[in-house]
């Protein structure tokens, strides 16, 4: 297929990817409960249809194959935790391990681990010391999930800079964004449960998650 036909196919569904997810925040801001249930998962079935693509056209490596799988399950986490009649947040939390996990596995290919790693894991440590609040707050049952996710997620975070560092290369820059955009919004989601809700946190947090996952789902281009 020709360079400039599949570069054209991605612009289009890149598109259509973002008219549903300003639809999404609009309604998610006004709280029309129906139409957000409609848009959310649907932001992550284009996302998957993007990634699908890609991966088609570079011949579905294993890179490309746990990228999709980790989509999939996120899919699963969106739709527990876009239902605000019920608390479906720790089974959320479970679907979004699974996805970070796969996430894990596809930056672990071919990775080769030197001294960089050291300092990403010493500047990730610090960060994670600004999330200890947040941490003590889970409570209960979930305070043994919240560690064990904040590690998986940390491993993501790691892997993905280390990506950019050691190959300065496209796909680098799309995990690492990807990464940071996941962390940040997730540092969101958790002050929202644990320490204080955030007004219109919903909007806040897909403002990150939604362009995470898409940077996640182009790099199967590379």
């Amino acid at each position: 297929m020709p360079d400039i036909i599949v570069k054209t196919n991605i612009l289009y569904l890149v598109a259509i990817f973002f008219v549903i997810f300003i639809i999404r925040e609009i309604v998610a801001f006004k709280s029309i409960l129906k139409l957000k249930y409609i848009f959310t998962p649907l932001i992550t079935y284009i996302v998957i249809v993007i990634a699908l693509y890609l991966s088609y056209i570079s011949g579905f490596s294993q890179y490309d194959i746990f990228i999709i799988a980790g989509l999939v399950f996120a899919l699963i986490a969106d739709t527990f935790l876009m239902i605000e009649e019920i608390n479906y947040f720790i089974h959320g939390l479970l679907f979004f391990l699974f996805m970070h996990i796969c996430y894990i596995i596809a930056l672990s290919i071919r990775y080769q681990f030197n001294y960089y790693d050291i300092i990403i894991l010493a500047m990730i440590i610090l960060i994670s010391f600004s999330y200890y609040a947040v941490i003590h707050k889970a409570k209960g049952r979930l305070y043994v999930p919240v560690i064990i996710y904040m590690i998986v997620l940390s491993a993501v975070v790691l892997l993905a800079i280390g990506t950019f560092i050691k190959t300065m290369s496209p796909k680098g820059v799309l995990v690492m964004l990807a990464a940071i955009f996941f962390a940040v919004s997730d540092g969101i989601l958790a002050c929202n449960q644990f320490v204080k809700k955030i007004p219109h946190s919903t909007v806040i947090t897909w403002s990150l998650y939604a362009p995470a996952q898409l940077l996640f789902a182009l790099s199967c281009y590379y």
